[in-house]
């Protein structure tokens, strides 16, 4: 379990510091949002901000009510990936892990490049304690990795678990 914790720790840290992608201009093109997608955006972060408790005050909308504006947009015909990201961050909070386990899922389905679902995604494998998960998730997005000295003691880690697992198992299993 501790060498998965030492994973998500560094692979929380490398990311850290990654840029943003809000930007208006990517590789010289302007893309233009359709006011549509501004305001589904805006009620999403509305029913995050719910359910934070941080919504409007006197009184303040029950968080249920946020879960409900975020569940139609994951589950429209076209599937918001942040209110699927966010539907799966509430759902470990609340300890319905199989439901934030499928929330991610579903984020990666769309955009399987998603950094933060897969880093989330690895957390909840190990806090489900699906180690075998966890590895191949982290084996399979060479991006979860880094040049640094970490990573190379993270994958000795990662090799010296998975040894320990075969012996325990037996060689055919």
């Amino acid at each position: 379990m501790k060498i998965f914790q030492i994973i998500l720790f560094s692979t929380t840290l490398s990311f850290a510091s990654c840029e943003s992608y809000s930007s208006s201009d990517v590789d010289g093109q302007q893309i233009v949002v359709s006011d549509e997608i501004i305001l589904e955006n805006n009620l999403i972060d509305g029913a995050i901000k719910i359910v934070e408790g941080e919504g409007p005050s006197n009184p303040s909308p029950p968080p249920m009510q946020g879960i409900q504006t975020l569940l139609h947009y994951a589950d429209a015909d076209s599937p918001s990936i942040k209110a699927n990201f966010w539907l799966g961050k509430f759902g470990v909070q609340s300890q319905q892990l199989e439901k934030a386990k499928a929330r991610f899922l579903k984020v990666l389905e769309i955009d399987p490049e998603h950094k933060e679902a897969l880093i989330n995604l690895l957390n909840l494998y190990v806090k489900m304690e699906d180690f075998n998960a966890a590895a191949e998730l982290y084996r399979k997005h060479p991006y979860l990795k880094s040049d640094s000295l970490l990573t190379k003691d993270l994958e000795e880690s990662i090799n010296r678990l998975e040894s320990d697992i075969s012996v325990v198992s037996g060689p055919n299993e």
